[in-house]
C-alpha cells in the first residue's frame, strides 16, 4: 500500500491562462492536504511543474509525465475544456494517466461532461463568423468564384507547369569602367532639377540616360539647354516602368549600372560608396542605398528590403531600420529606384521584367533571380538618398490603384521568379489566402495565368535559403582587422563571446583576440536582437555577423537533442553558405557541439569543432546524478548518437582536455585546454574578507545550478555563523529556478557582472562545488591567476592538471568540505601558500600558450 507521501493530485492546465490558474488554486484550497502536480505549457504559480511539450507527441509526453511522477498515486485529477485553448492531446493524456479519476471543468470552473462539451462546441460551430461565410457563398457563388478560382490555380497546374530557361548571356567584358546613370521620367522636369545638381558631379567616368517616358512637360528641351551631356531616350507615349529602364539598359555604355528613380536626392559620395561595395563583396550583383525621406514625412521605405511578416495580412515584404554601424548586409533585393547594378549580370537575367505592369515588384524580381545565379545584393549604409515618394506615379494613380498593383505584381513575382514546386505552392496558397482575408477583390480578379516554371537555382543558396538570408535577421558589421594578406577563418558561435559573461565566451574572445594579428577573422553568431557589437569583437574581426534567434519554450519531438533543435536555423545556414562563398576561408571553427549541424554548410572549408564539453559525458553524469529522470535520459542518447556521427563530420575535434581527448573518436583531434588571461588577472596583495565564499557560474549552464543547490542544501547549513556566500549567477539569474531558497541570511546573489576581479579580491575562499562536469573550468583558474585558495569537488577540476593539496583543496563529501572550509578560513599563514602556488600554476595555463597550440593547429590544417 502507498503511504500518504505518495498521494498527489495533478491538474492538466488545458484551458486558456486564467481558468488554469483559478483551478490551480482550487485544487490546492479543496484538497491542501494532497502534494499538487501541475502538468502545463508554462511553469504554473505554485505546485510542482511537469512541462508538457506541445509539438511532442502524445507518447513523448505520456512518458515523460509518468517518468516524474515515479509511481506516486493519483487521487484525483482535474482538467479545464475549452475552446480558445487547443489542448485535446493533454486531455487524453489526462484520461490514460488517471482513468475515472479526472474531473473537467469549464472556463468558469463548472462541473462538466465530455460529451456535453463537444455538443456546445457543434453549436457554438454553427453560429461562427466562418460558417455564416461559407453559408453566405453558397448562397451567393460569385462571391466565391475569384478567391476560389485563384486557389485552384496552383493545382491546375501542378502537371502543366514546365521550367523555363534563363535568357542567354550577353557578354559585356570590353565594357570600360564607368557608371551609366539610368533616370526613367514622366513629366518630372522639377523633381531632375532638384536631382541633377547633386548627381552630375559624381558620374566620373560615365554618363547619365534620361528615358523620358512620354513627358509633356518639356523635360527634353529643358535638359538639352540645361544639362546637354546627359542623354535623352524619347518615347512619345508612356511607358511602363521596366520598359522605359530597359531602353536605357540597353543603351548603356559602362560596366555598372544606377538605376535612379527621379524623384530622388542624392547626398555626397552617393556613388563612390555603391561602388566600393563591389570592390568588398565578390560577384555583387547589387549594392543599394539607404533611402530617407524629407523631414516630417513617414519614413516608408529604408534601402533594408526584407522578406518578412508578423501576420497573415502582412505583405511578405518590408523595409527594416538599419542597425547603427550596420553595413553591406545581404538584401533581398536593391530598391530599382537607388541602386548600382553590374552591367553584364543585368543584361543576363533580361534587363528588368516586362510583365510588371504598370510599376512596383520589377526589383523585387531580378534581384531574387540574381541570387537563384549566385549573384548577391547588399546594402550600403553610407550611400544616402532622399525619396520624394511617389512624386511621380500618384500623380497617375491613385491609392487604391497602387496598391491593387503591387499586389497584382506581388503575384506575377511568383509566378515567374520562384522556381522551386514546393515554396511556389507555399507562398502562392498564403498570397490568395492574404487577399482574401483583405477582401481585395481587385486584386484577386487580376489573378495571373500560371506559366512555364521559373529557372532552377544554380547559386549556393536554395530558394528557402535565399529568402531566409534575407528576412532581417541578420545584420552584417564590418570590423577593423580585414587583412586581404592574411589568412582567413570563419568563426561560428551560439553566443557572443563578449561580453564574457561565461565561461564559453571567455575562451572564444581570448583565443580570438590573440589570433587577430594572424587571421582575418570573421565571427557568426546568434543573438538574441539586433544591435551594434561590442567594441572588443569589432577591434580583433574583418567582419561580425549577427543572426537574430528567436527563443522558443517549444520542443520538437526529433531525433536530436533539444539544444541542437534551439539553434537549428536555415537563416545561420544561409548566412555560413553565403559567408564562405563570399571570404573563401580557409578555415571554419564550429564552437561547441550543437554548431556541428552546421558543418556541411561551411564546404569547401575545413572544418573545427570546439567542443567545449564532451557534451554525452555531462549528460551522462547528469543522469547518474538525477537516476530515473525520463528527459535526461532521452536527452543523453540523442547526445550520444548526435556527438558521435557529428565528429565523423568535420575535418578536426578540438577538446579541452587530455581525458576528453581519448573520447573523442575523429579522424584529427587535438587538445587545446581552456585558458586564463594571467596579467589581467594578477594576485591581489591585501588580505581579503574573512569567511567571504564566492561561487561564479551562470545559471544558464545545469552543472552550475546543480553544484549551487548541493552546496547551500548539504554543505551551508554545517558552516555556521561568520560566513558570507556570494553568488555571481550570471545574465537573468531569475530565469532558471532553483530547489533550493537563496534568499537566507549571509547568501549575496547577483546576476552577471563585467569586471569579476574585485569578487575574487574580496573572497577568503572561491568556490567550485560541482556534482557534474566535462570540459574545464575556467573560474578555477581565474581564481588561481588571482591567487585565491579553490575549494573544490572532483568534478570541479576535471581535466586539468591540479595537485590536490598543493594548488587547491579537494573534498568529495559535504561534510569534508564544510570542515575544510572552516577549518583554513582565517588561517591566514596556511592559506596563503596556497595561494602562492595557485598562482605559479596558474601560468601554465596563460592563453598566449594555448594561443600558439591554436596556431599551429592551424597552420597543419591549412598546410
Amino acid at each position: 500500500m502507498p503511504s500518504s507521501a505518495d498521494l498527489i493530485q495533478i491538474v492538466f492546465a488545458s484551458g486558456p491562462p486564467h481558468s488554469n490558474r483559478a483551478l490551480i488554486d482550487h485544487a490546492g484550497a479543496t484538497s491542501p492536504e494532497l502534494p499538487l502536480v501541475v502538468v502545463a505549457e508554462f511553469e504554473p504559480h505554485c505546485g510542482e511543474w511537469i512541462p508538457w511539450h506541445v509539438l511532442r507527441s502524445d507518447s513523448a509526453n505520456l512518458a515523460a509525465i509518468k517518468a516524474a511522477l515515479r509511481n506516486r498515486r493519483i487521487v484525483q485529477a482535474a482538467v479545464v475544456l475549452s475552446p480558445a485553448a487547443p489542448f485535446e492531446k493533454m486531455r487524453a493524456v489526462a484520461s490514460a494517466i488517471a482513468p475515472g479519476k479526472v474531473t473537467a471543468y469549464d472556463e468558469s470552473l463548472k462541473p462538466v461532461t465530455l460529451a456535453g462539451y463537444r455538443l456546445s462546441r457543434v453549436f457554438a460551430a454553427m453560429g461562427s463568423p466562418r460558417t455564416r461565410k461559407w453559408l453566405r457563398r453558397l448562397l451567393h457563388p460569385g462571391d466565391a468564384e475569384v478567391p476560389v478560382r485563384a486557389r485552384l490555380a496552383i493545382y491546375r497546374s501542378r502537371k502543366t507547369r514546365a521550367r523555363a530557361a534563363d535568357p542567354p548571356v550577353v557578354s559585356t567584358s570590353e565594357l570600360p569602367k564607368g557608371i551609366t546613370v539610368v533616370i526613367p521620367s514622366r513629366d518630372g522636369k522639377d523633381l531632375l532639377a532638384a536631382l541633377l545638381p547633386a548627381l552630375v558631379p559624381q558620374v566620373s567616368p560615365g554618363e547619365i540616360i534620361v528615358s523620358d517616358n512620354g513627358s509633356t512637360d518639356g523635360t527634353s528641351k529643358w535638359l538639352a539647354e540645361t544639362y546637354p551631356a546627359v542623354k535623352v531616350i524619347e518615347s512619345a507615349s508612356p511607358l511602363s516602368f521596366a520598359r522605359a529602364v530597359n531602353a536605357g539598359i540597353e543603351a548603356a555604355r559602362f560596366h555598372r549600372v544606377l538605376l535612379l528613380n527621379n524623384d530622388m536626392v542624392v547626398e555626397p559620395c552617393f556613388i563612390e560608396a555603391l561602388r566600393g561595395a563591389f570592390d568588398r563583396v565578390p560577384d555583387l550583383f547589387c549594392a543599394t542605398a539607404q533611402i530617407f525621406f524629407p523631414p516630417e514625412t513617414r519614413r516608408e521605405e529604408t534601402g533594408k528590403a526584407v522578406w518578412r511578416r508578423e501576420g497573415p495580412l502582412d505583405f511578405p515584404v518590408r523595409c527594416d531600420d538599419p542597425v547603427p554601424g550596420e553595413d553591406l548586409t545581404w538584401v533581398l533585393y536593391g530598391s530599382g529606384g537607388c541602386s548600382l547594378f553590374d552591367t553584364a549580370k543585368l543584361r543576363a537575367l533580361g534587363g528588368v521584367s516586362e510583365v510588371y505592369e504598370p510599376a512596383y515588384v520589377e526589383d523585387m524580381d531580378f534581384g531574387y533571380r540574381a541570387w537563384k545565379r549566385g549573384w548577391p545584393s547588399v546594402f550600403c549604409a553610407s550611400a544616402k538618398v532622399e525619396h520624394r515618394h511617389r512624386a511621380t506615379t500618384s500623380r497617375f494613380y491613385s491609392a487604391a490603384e497602387l496598391d491593387a498593383f503591387v499586389e497584382i505584381n506581388y503575384l506575377r513575382f511568383l509566378v515567374h521568379a520562384v522556381g522551386s514546386p514546393a515554396l511556389f505552392q507555399q507562398l502562392w496558397v498564403e498570397a490568395i489566402r492574404r487577399l482574401q482575408l483583405k477582401e481585395s477583390i481587385r486584386a484577386l480578379r487580376g489573378v495571373p495565368e500560371i506559366g512555364p516554371l521559373s529557372p532552377a537555382a544554380t547559386g549556393p543558396l536554395t530558394e528557402p535559403e535565399i529568402l531566409a538570408l534575407g528576412n532581417g535577421d541578420v545584420a552584417v558589421f564590418p570590423g577593423q582587422r580585414l587583412d586581404p594578406s592574411l589568412k582567413t577563418i570563419i568563426v561560428a558561435s551560439p553566443y557572443l563571446p563578449f561580453p564574457l559573461s561565461h565561461g564559453g565566451a571567455v575562451r572564444i574572445y581570448n583565443l580570438m583576440r590573440c589570433a587577430a594579428s594572424e587571421w582575418t577573422q570573421i565571427l557568426v553568431v546568434f543573438c538574441d536582437g539586433l544591435a551594434p557589437p561590442p567594441r572588443e569583437l569589432l577591434e580583433i574581426c574583418g567582419f561580425v555577423i549577427l543572426v537574430r534567434r528567436h527563443g522558443t519554450h517549444y520542443r520538437r519531438d526529433t531525433t536530436r537533442p533539444d539544444t541542437v533543435e534551439e539553434f537549428d536555423s536555415e537563416t545561420f545556414r544561409a548566412v555560413l553558405k553565403q559567408a564562405v562563398r563570399q571570404w573563401k576561408p580557409d578555415l571554419v571553427q564550429l564552437e561547441f557541439t550543437q554548431m556541428a549541424q552546421y558543418a556541411e554548410a561551411c564546404a569547401p572549408a575545413k572544418t573545427i569543432l570546439v567542443e567545449h564539453d564532451i557534451t554525452f559525458d555531462l549528460a551522462q553524469q547528469l543522469v547518474n546524478s538525477r537516476p530515473g529522470d525520463w528527459e535526461l535520459e532521452q536527452q543523453l542518447q540523442k547526445w550520444r548518437e548526435f556527438e558521435t556521427a557529428a565528429w565523423r563530420k568535420v575535418d578536426c575535434v578540438v577538446a579541452m582536455s587530455g581525458k576528453d581527448r581519448a573520447a573523442v573518436t575523429a579522424k584529427e583531434v587535438a587538445c587545446l585546454p581552456n585558458g586564463v588571461d594571467t596579467a589581467r588577472f594578477q594576485s591581489f596583495e591585501g588580505e581579503p574578507e574573512p569567511g567571504r565564499l564566492l561561487f561564479i557560474g551562470s545559471f544558464a549552464h545545469l552543472p552550475n545550478v546543480l553544484a549551487i543547490e548541493f552546496f547551500v542544501r548539504e554543505v551551508w547549513p554545517l558552516l555556521g555563523p561568520g560566513f558570507v556566500l556570494h553568488i555571481i549567477a550570471g545574465l537573468h539569474p531569475e530565469r532558471f529556478p532553483l530547489s533550493v531558497d537563496l534568499r537566507q541570511p549571509g547568501i549575496e546573489l547577483e546576476g552577471f557582472v563585467s569586471d569579476v576581479r574585485s569578487a575574487y579580491s574580496r573572497a577568503e575562499i572561491v568556490l567550485a562545488p560541482l556534482t557534474a562536469s566535462a570540459g574545464t573550468n575556467i573560474k578555477v583558474l581565474e581564481a588561481m591567476a588571482m591567487g585565491r585558495l579553490v575549494v573544490s569537488t572532483p568534478a570541479g577540476i576535471n581535466g586539468l592538471d591540479l595537485e590536490p593539496g598543493s594548488d587547491l583543496i579537494v573534498s568529495t563529501t559535504a561534510a569534508g568540505t564544510a570542515e575544510r572550509i572552516r577549518s583554513i578560513s582565517g588561517q591566514a599563514a596556511e592559506r596563503k601558500k596556497f595561494e602562492i602556488q595557485a598562482r605559479r600554476t596558474s601560468l601554465r595555463y596563460d592563453w598566449r600558450e594555448i594561443a600558439r597550440a591554436q596556431a599551429n593547429l592551424y597552420n597543419l590544417l591549412t598546410y
